[in-house]
């Protein structure tokens, strides 16, 4: 698959038929050598990469193409330096990757003071990098180290990621009931629903659990119907094929217990 890190920072990729996690990557204007390096070494395994090398000022179309880059990528590369911790930009991309749930991976290409750097990104297994190891056994070590972080529990990443971006194209669109999941995708959902709960990581946001029990409870809702017309069917026919008052009396008490229980 080709690699994507256009200047516009477009998100291309078809996670479906990538191999590798795909991942945003958040950085600093002043690490941007850095940054390249790192791109240039995941670009090496079959994986989509969303980066953008522009310096454009935040705006409404900026903010969208950053909220889709991070919601559509399965994990989050966050690029530490003493001037990525204070950069707003990264801070506005950190927040959007934890509200979404990602998987998030601190790398440190530059010293950092830990009481500096936000809680949920301090408490994380750093990977360090080093200013000079930059094309050095060390810096492939650690890009070894990356990559194998990146495509742990790989099938469960690509679901929250699936999931997602349809659960947020539900809830856009006003939470409508034709977009929920149906058959066979809902049964994976519940099955990655369980997976998480045993100990997978990443975890179900909120969303994620609205989107798969509303779908379930649709599905659920449309069997009973499903069987109540059946079941309707089945008394008319009777009613037809033997038409007396007890078999039709006994037909509709029947019916009304039917419906009583198949609603509950």
């Amino acid at each position: 698959m080709p690699f994507f890190a256009s200047k516009k920072g477009n998100y291309l990729g078809d996670k479906a038929k990538s191999e590798g996690a795909s991942v945003m990557v958040s950085y600093d204007r002043k690490d941007k050598t850095f940054a390249k390096n790192l791109v240039d070494a995941l670009a090496q395994e079959e994986r989509d990469i969303w980066v953008d090398w522009e310096d454009m000022e935040p705006s409404h179309d900026w903010l969208d193409e950053i909220h889709k880059g991070i919601e559509k990528s399965d994990v989050f590369i966050y690029i530490l330096s003493p001037d990525s911790i204070k950069a707003p930009v990264c801070k506005y991309e950190v927040d959007h990757a934890l509200k979404n749930g990602k998987k998030i991976i601190a790398v440190s290409c530059r010293d950092v003071d830990y009481s500096l750097v936000r809680k949920e990104i301090s408490s994380l297994n750093w990977i360090f990098f080093r200013e000079d190891n930059n094309n050095s056994d060390n810096f492939r070590k650690a890009s070894n180290i990356l990559i194998k972080e990146l495509d742990e529990d790989l099938r469960h990443a690509h679901a929250h990621t699936m999931l997602l971006v349809r659960a947020i194209d539900w809830e856009k669109h006003d939470f409508e009931k034709s977009l929920l999941l149906t058959g066979t995708d809902l049964r994976r959902a519940k099955n990655w629903l369980s997976a998480s709960a045993l100990g997978k990581m990443p975890k179900p946001t909120t969303l994620h659990l609205s989107f798969i029990t509303a779908s379930d409870s649709l599905s659920t809702s449309m069997n009973k119907r499903k069987l109540i017309a059946l079941f309707f069917f089945f008394i008319v026919a009777i009613g037809i094929k033997w038409p007396s008052w007890g078999v039709f009396f006994f037909s509709l008490i029947f019916s009304h217990f039917f419906v009583y229980f198949s609603s509950n």
